[in-house]
């Protein structure tokens, strides 16, 4: 099995070709849109790709520091986990069909698991052929083909970082991906799969807050960080964030943190002279 992690920052992209069929994680808990095949999808907390062999992968980073993990399949661990557990109804024809077309997975709690050891022995400990990374290969194909299994038996499995309703995970995954793209409520509405009446009362009801507050949050969220990292002004990160009015984004800012954003680019350590 290959492993490629590739880091994809905040308006960021990369693109690989497949020369194997693969399965796309991210890390940390981060959001990357993910094009592969023809389709287009978010990779995060609760979700997974699977990019089929001779496509091209490209990724887009949303918010700062994501990594992603570009698992490759090749046909020795797929056939050795057909072999140890075909008892159990594993198939490779199955298997050969189902990895041929790009498709999104519920990120389960042991995806999340395993793709995380796995990608620590291999970066952290510069393992890549012993026991453990022989097993955890076999785990995560043996995995991904139960989760294809149980979905065309119509049995979905829930992802690890569920914790909202499906129209509203699927609003926040979209704002995730397009957070500094100017979006409306309809438009919103339609990818996550509801009327603008039911988004507009599930996050209500389950976040506290209307769509467009969790996102004026989000990008808030993200100015912070751009602002500590010192690669832009005040003016600048406020442009980015949706202000045109800087006095507006400091008003903004000093609601959700209690001090001005200019507090923030003073904790920037300075530099001694030479």
């Amino acid at each position: 099995m290959t492993l490629d992690v590739l880091g994809v920052g905040a308006g960021e992209s990369a693109s690989v070709r497949m020369q194997r069929p693969a399965l796309v994680v991210t890390l940390e808990a981060a959001s990357v849109e993910a094009t592969a095949g023809g389709l287009r999808a978010v990779v995060d907390r609760t979700a997974c790709l699977v990019a089929p062999r001779r496509s091209v992968l490209s990724l887009a980073g949303s918010t700062p520091a994501n990594r992603v993990v570009v698992l490759g399949f090749g046909d020795e661990v797929l056939g050795e986990v057909v072999r140890r557990y075909g008892r159990l109804g594993v198939e490779r024809a199955r298997l050969d069909r189902w990895l041929a077309r790009p498709e999104t997975l519920p990120r389960t709690v042991w995806v999340h698991e395993i793709v995380h050891r796995y990608a620590f022995e291999r970066e952290a400990l510069g393992e890549h052929d012993n026991l453990a990374t022989r097993f955890l290969e076999e785990e995560i194909v043996k995995e991904v083909y139960f989760l294809f299994r149980d979905r065309d038996a119509g049995a979905e499995r829930a992802s690890m970082g569920q914790k909202y309703s499906a129209p509203v995970e699927r609003a926040i995954a979209w704002i995730e991906a397009h957070l500094f793209e100017p979006c409306g409520m309809r438009e919103l509405a339609r990818r996550a799969g509801a009327s603008e009446s039911t988004l507009l009362r599930s996050f209500r009801h389950e976040l506290a807050c209307t769509p467009g507050d969790y996102w004026r949050t989000r990008r808030l969220d993200e100015a912070r960080v751009m602002l500590r990292s010192g690669g832009a002004s005040v003016a600048e990160v406020a442009l980015r964030a949706g202000y045109v009015n800087p006095t507006s984004f400091a008003a903004a800012f000093q609601k959700r943190f209690g001090q001005p954003p200019s507090t923030e680019r003073r904790r920037l350590p300075t530099k001694r002279a030479p």
